[in-house]
């Protein structure tokens, strides 16, 4: 566990000095189980557990040795910030409550009083909000230092996909806002593949796909691959993220949707309607229609580029599509 004292909690969140640091472990012990470990991977997980638990205290001369130290130092706190605020999301009922042979019952005295409901609801949402942009923020110090975290460049969480049309959060910010966040980019990663697979490779071909594919791995890919990308990184963006807003129904302001399909621990504290469905609904339907639309221009833009991609032989323009959702079918 990242954390052994309850002054160690106080560097990362106002609490008093009485608290009882073992009320406090099964849920931080629950957090790092549901929310660090599945997003930073067993491997680097227990390595960043065994340096807080085991500080090395040889003083190495290998500077290589030392700057990978001094990053692991300065991950640790990124950690803890984010674990505790999600471990007091995840605990708090049960440390809102008094549980014995008798039951269980409200914590109440003469001289404090529980908080009214909205309190409780705003007080929620404030440890979710900073305990996942704490996460972005362990995300990008990683992404950053990555040279001294093998193990995470590894794992399926590893938040540069150079092999992807969209390589990175800021590549798709620069398309589509998601709040600059590398957590609902891996939530996306799913969906932009799938894309990939079924709409941008029929339209480009084989050949053209794997050849543009080679190429932007490059270092310096060519220029014509370049003018080529943002026709192909426009639609994948909005299609995938029309996909995710009809499938979690919210928005993407949502740093918490990353969790919904990987952890069984409720992120929300309760079932409320969090967002508006209907306007869900209309965002999904627009980014959809976009996304359609970019599609038409990459087609378009291929057609009217034949002598600089001789390969292309399929459709130009806009193609009719109909939307047969609630439409009955019928059978003769």
């Amino acid at each position: 566990m990242l954390f052994k004292t309850i002054n160690e909690i106080q560097q990362h969140l106002a609490i008093g000095v009485g608290s009882d640091f073992n009320q406090l472990a099964p849920h931080i012990s629950n957090a790092e189980v549901a929310f660090i470990r599945p997003l930073l991977g067993t491997a680097l997980f227990e390595e960043i557990q065994d340096f807080y638990s085991n500080p090395p205290t040889d003083s190495p001369t290998d500077e290589a040795i030392i700057d990978a130290r001094e990053a692991m130092t300065l991950l640790i706190p990124k950690v803890q910030k984010s674990l505790i605020h999600l471990a007091y999301l995840i605990g708090f009922q049960v440390l809102n409550a008094t549980i014995s042979s008798g039951g269980f019952k409200r914590t109440e005295s003469t001289t404090t009083k529980s908080l009214y409901h909205y309190q409780e609801d705003e007080l929620k949402e404030y440890f979710k909000t900073a305990g996942f942009n704490a996460m972005d923020e362990v995300l990008e110090f990683i992404e950053t230092e990555i040279v001294h975290f093998g193990e995470f460049k590894a794992s399926s969480n590893w938040t540069v996909l150079k092999a992807a049309f969209i390589p990175d959060t800021k590549t798709f910010e620069s398309i589509y806002f998601i709040n600059n966040s590398r957590l609902t980019f891996l939530r996306l990663k799913s969906y932009s593949g799938l894309i990939e697979d079924m709409e941008i490779r029929p339209i480009l071909g084989t050949a053209i796909f794997d050849e543009v594919k080679a190429e932007m791995v490059k270092d310096a890919p060519a220029a014509k691959v370049l003018a080529l990308l943002g026709y192909i990184r426009n639609p994948i963006a909005y299609l995938s993220t029309a996909m995710l807003m009809e499938e979690s129904g919210a928005d993407l302001g949502e740093k918490g949707l990353y969790f919904e399909s990987t952890s069984t621990i409720s992120i929300s504290g309760k079932n409320k309607q969090v967002t508006n469905s209907d306007r869900i609904a209309l965002l999904a339907a627009r980014n959809r229609s976009l996304g359609n639309a970019y599609l038409d221009q990459l087609k378009s833009y291929l057609a009217a580029n034949a002598d600089v991609w001789p390969n292309y032989s399929g459709q130009t323009g806009s193609v009719f599509r109909r939307d047969n959702t609630g439409k009955k079918t019928f059978w003769a």
